[in-house]
């Protein structure tokens, strides 16, 4: 008896074991009901006066379910401190970042969130530079420089004076040589206009770099937004011919004044006339309309991708 009682409990043993075994054949993972999403790419940057815009092309799982937001968070490269964290909802692919300080770097950081919370893993990332934005002269004015034939407005530009305006400036004298930054040069009064650097005038005034790289057909500063800035190798150019016909936007070129060994960046929007040109008014006394981006910060190209 005592035998038969031990082979019996062997058997079960074996049984249950058994058993077990085939639970854990059928056993399956358990599904992950908040996966992690795919970041947004192809994130861009435009400076504007204390605060960036920001845009990007939309994650490839804005169509999941869980998809909740993209969150975007700020960095002050200055001092490390993190500001408060930004938000755009589905569907959203740009925001403007308020709240910033002109000529400080700050990196921004986006990623997708699911609607419980959940972050993703991987990002897409910028550094960017809030920059001045000069859209009236001293007196409040459109900023209007006018070609050098002009006997009654002929004048120039200081981009950035000491109140942190945009002065239009008489294209001659000690001003004009102490902080002129451009000036509006014809042959005469058909020839074709270029904006030029003061150092080019026949009393040797400030230098003036332009950028090589291709103008952007744009109308608004805030739309034209980008990965990096142009190369410090591409400013090679003191003289930007302008284009003297019809235009079908306004034209954003890349300067940046050369003061000691300090360089201050600045975009440069020639606006489109209500002539569809650039070059308005006529004969002696034509003109050109700007806006204008000014990184106050020495050395300072807006970004760093």
């Amino acid at each position: 008896m005592k035998t038969f009682r031990i082979l019996t409990m062997v058997a079960l043993a074996a049984l249950l074991s058994s058993a077990f075994s085939a639970c854990d054949d059928n056993t399956t993972d358990p599904v992950d009901t908040d996966p992690v999403l795919a970041a947004p790419s192809n994130l861009k940057a435009a400076s504007a006066n204390n605060a960036v815009f920001l845009s990007w092309t939309a994650s490839i799982d804005e169509g999941e379910s869980n998809f909740g937001s993209y969150e975007i968070s700020v960095l002050n490269k200055s001092t490390n401190e993190t500001l408060a964290p930004r938000t755009a909802g589905k569907g959203i692919t740009s925001v403007r970042v308020d709240g910033l300080t002109n000529g400080i770097r700050y990196q921004f950081t986006i990623r997708s969130v699911t609607n419980l919370g959940k972050e993703g893993t991987t990002f897409s990332t910028i550094e960017w530079s809030p920059a001045f934005r000069q859209t009236t002269d001293l007196n409040g004015l459109p900023i209007k420089v006018y070609a050098t034939t002009s006997t009654s407005f002929n004048s120039a530009i200081d981009l950035y004076n000491d109140q942190g305006k945009a002065e239009v400036i008489p294209q001659s004298g000690q001003t004009f040589k102490d902080r002129g930054d451009l000036y509006l040069y014809a042959q005469s009064n058909t020839s074709t206009l270029s904006i030029i650097s003061p150092d080019q005038a026949n009393n040797q005034g400030m230098v003036t770099q332009f950028s090589n790289a291709t103008p952007v057909d744009i109308d608004d500063l805030d739309a034209q937004l980008a990965m990096d800035p142009p190369t410090d190798a591409s400013y090679t150019q003191k003289e930007l011919t302008l284009n003297n016909g019809t235009v079908s936007a306004g034209k954003v070129y890349f300067g940046r004044i050369v003061r000691g060994t300090d360089m201050f960046y600045f975009r440069l929007l020639v606006k489109k006339g209500g002539n569809g040109t650039l070059v308005q008014g006529s004969g002696a006394d034509r003109y050109i309309e700007m806006v204008a981006s000014f990184q106050n910060a020495p050395n300072n190209p807006f970004a760093k991708h």
